[in-house]
């Protein structure tokens, strides 16, 4: 069956940014603050994606592997300072490992961002009004015009019909690389393997005695801070419906905490919607039972209430676009800095599996950085992409997916497509030292 339709209306602008979670989110207020007309266009009713519709939490480290330097700043920073202004956040200097707004872990976690997600979403909204962006909720994607190497449009599903928005710089910070897809580009989805890294459903509950926490907790060793004898106990008994080994919690904003323990642990296709369907319903039957076994097993939680579960799963893994390079493993632990470095990051690399997580530690103290050739896309002059969905193996996919850095991809690619259209050259053509110089300008650091 082949099915056409009347485009309703059509738009244009310098710079279409597909998807409004962060990496979205910065991509489009660092083009509309270098002076272009920007169009970002979100499925859903606000911005935030997983940090706001999924409820992940909190914002992992935006610090050096030591702690002591902040290395994500630029567009993520000024988000938290604005957040921090209306008691939205807690400033990540003040979070240190061990401590209950790093999960009590004793490793990592150092210099965590807890946040309130409603405020997020204000804030956001509010920084890309003031930046000129244009704001289109309810656009999903459904289509896209390709002529040879060069996208010409997107086409969008809305209530009221199609719409096409005209563009001549393209950002896909999907989370699923949904517009490189439908353009027919080049991606990547998993490994040879085949085995996606396991969904999550978050939640949020409130009535913690805190107190309470930290004396069951302060003074134990790693298995005894995450009560790894009585989630195995649960197991035993036949209690506990997944494959999480540890209990993971993080407290945020006003007394609210959150949960990150409902997990699908069979591999699937995280763009089916029929799988996709039966994992938000399987997640929310683990909520419930998590729920009860925290309140019947753990200390400080005997007085808890479940607020609410996420509006939509937490996927780590999904299509990843092939890039002009490829991130890898060994450029991480080498701490490669790359001629066209535009982020500085030192998030830890965990890929989640049913049951375990693997981690890759770092030989050394230094970052590591990610190069602007990984958001561009190979097979097309004028598509960037931003947040998860950068071109890189597994393994440095596993670090760079997380929120801080795609905030930081997301400002790159925003500023890349800017010089696209000023200059009207390829993205991959941009002149890496005016990107770089323009970056730092936004407050981003960089070697």
């Amino acid at each position: 069956m082949e099915f056409t339709t009347q485009i309703k209306k059509t738009l244009c602008c310098d710079v279409l940014v597909v998807g409004g979670g962060v990496a979205g989110f910065s991509a489009a207020v660092s083009a509309s603050r270098c002076g272009m007309n920007v169009i970002l266009a979100e499925q859903g009713g606000y911005l935030g994606g997983t940090a706001t519709a999924g409820l992940v939490a909190p914002f992992m480290t935006c610090y050096d592997t030591k702690g002591e330097k902040q290395i994500i700043r630029g567009i993520f920073k000024e988000t938290i300072d604005c957040l921090i202004k209306i008691d939205g956040a807690k400033n990540p200097s003040e979070c240190r490992k061990c401590d209950s707004y790093s999960g009590y872990k004793l490793k990592g976690h150092l210099g965590t961002t807890p946040y309130d997600r409603e405020k997020l979403k204000f804030v956001m909204e509010q920084m890309c009004e003031e930046s000129g962006v244009q704001l289109k909720y309810h656009f999903t994607l459904v289509g896209v015009n390709v002529s040879e190497k060069h996208i010409r449009s997107c086409v969008f599903a809305t209530k009221n019909g199609f719409y096409e928005i005209e563009a001549k710089q393209f950002i896909d910070c999907s989370g699923d690389a949904d517009l490189c897809y439908l353009a027919g580009g080049e991606y990547e989805f998993s490994d040879e393997t085949n085995q996606l890294q396991p969904v999550s459903t978050f939640m949020l509950i409130d009535g913690v005695d805190k107190q309470a926490m930290d004396r069951a907790v302060l003074d134990k060793d790693a298995r005894g801070r995450a009560f790894m004898d009585i989630v195995e106990d649960e197991k035993r008994e036949g209690r506990f419906p997944c494959g999480t080994k540890k209990v993971r919690i993080y407290e945020q904003m006003n007394g609210v905490w959150a949960v990150n323990m409902c997990q699908i642990d069979e591999p699937f296709d995280v763009t089916d919607p029929e799988l996709v369907t039966k994992a938000e319903i399987e997640g929310r039957k683990q909520a419930s039972v998590i729920f009860d076994m925290l309140r019947r097993r753990i200390p400080g939680m005997q007085n808890i209430r479940l607020l609410q579960t996420s509006e939509t799963l937490g996927i780590r893994e999904s299509r990843r676009i092939v890039g002009e390079y490829k991130l890898t493993l060994d450029d991480m632990l080498a701490s490669v800095v790359f001629e066209d470095a535009i982020a500085v990051v030192a998030s830890s690399v965990d890929v989640h599996t049913n049951g375990a997580v693997d981690y890759k530690p770092f030989a050394n103290d230094r970052p590591y950085t990610i190069p602007y050739r990984a958001l561009v896309h190979k097979d097309f002059d004028n598509l960037l992409g931003a947040g998860k969905i950068i071109s890189s193996d597994r393994y440095a996919h596993g670090a760079v997916r997380v929120m801080p850095p795609a905030m930081a991809t997301g400002q790159a690619a925003g500023v890349g497509a800017v010089l696209g259209v000023k200059y009207g050259t390829k993205a991959k053509d941009v002149d890496i030292a005016e990107l770089k110089e323009v970056l730092k300008g936004q407050g981003a650091y960089l070697y």
